[in-house]
């Protein structure tokens, strides 16, 4: 074929010859290796997933013409308005472990600290096959969390997509205090069914539809890469905890808002964010050097 898409990281693109090689790489941190570098320069162009991600490739010395191809979303993440019926309660979602930069311990032991074992407020913790958070009893011996706290829940299994909507769909607010994403597929599939959620935001493409409800976060060095894993250099956005819990104590009081401000942006969602009209763009001034 005349062209040839690498999405993966650049230590792992097939640069064929006589292809026109494009390079697509999500990322999360502020820096990339000098390897990558010399690797996506080798491309014809490059594409990041965000704004902020070609603004780290150029930073770090892609010289190649960089382009933005953004994520979009399925039609099955249909908008859903929430309510919280008397007597029935208040159900968090977070989706990530056991990757670190989402935060997985943090969003159980803030939840923990407001919540404890209140019915009124649940949990649920979905992971890719299993979580690595742990809670201490009084005596300093380590759990998982869903043996200590009624209201906590984890679920490990795989999901199919249909699941995965279904989840969204019976859960009321979801917390993502990452420290950066890529893309972010989690949040944006919350927001694209009107799910209030909690969730850092200066990496994000799509952060005016994190609205309300944006964590603060601060640029941090110091505990990269221990907290989060190689291969990440450079900077991320590590969450502010204390605005963490303020943001889930607001959510819980004035829920029945901000249900409404969310469903009401889900449908504009789905138009800026629909794949077909995302890759007509992508690949315009491709058919035009390709007919």
């Amino acid at each position: 074929t005349p062209i040839q898409i690498n999405f993966t990281q650049p230590s792992h693109y097939k640069l064929h010859k006589n292809q026109y090689q494009i390079g697509y790489t999500p990322w999360e941190s502020t820096e990339i290796s000098k390897e990558w570098v010399e690797r996506m320069n080798l491309c014809n162009e490059v594409w990041g997933t965000s704004d902020w991600v070609a603004e780290v490739f150029k930073n770090n010395g892609v010289t190649v013409p960089i382009k933005v191809y953004p994520h979009g979303i399925e039609k099955i993440w249909v908008p859903k308005r929430r309510k919280v019926l008397e007597g029935q309660p208040l159900k968090f979602l977070h989706v990530g472990e056991p990757a670190p930069r989402k935060s997985g311990q943090l969003v159980v032991d803030t939840f923990i600290k407001m919540f404890g074992n209140n019915p009124d407020y649940q949990l649920t913790i979905k992971s890719h096959h299993f979580h690595s958070i742990r809670v201490y009893d009084k005596d300093g011996r380590f759990f998982n969390p869903e043996d200590l706290y009624s209201n906590i829940k984890a679920i490990n299994e795989d999901y199919s997509v249909e699941q995965l909507v279904a989840l969204y769909h019976s859960h009321d607010v979801l917390i993502y205090p990452s420290w950066g994403e890529g893309f972010g597929f989690i949040p944006l599939q919350a927001l694209a069914t009107g799910m209030p959620t909690i969730c850092t935001y200066d990496w994000a493409q799509y952060k005016k539809y994190i609205g309300p409800l944006k964590l603060k976060s601060k640029v941090n060095t110091e505990d990269l890469p221990s907290a989060i894993g190689d291969p990440h250099l450079g900077s991320m956005f590590k969450p502010d905890e204390k605005h963490l819990e303020d943001l889930m104590y607001e959510v819980a009081v004035n829920f029945k808002a901000y249900s409404g401000y969310y469903y009401a942006q889900s449908t504009k969602i789905h138009e800026e964010y629909d794949w077909i009209k995302l890759t007509k763009n992508a690949f315009k001034h491709l058919e035009k050097k390709f007919k």
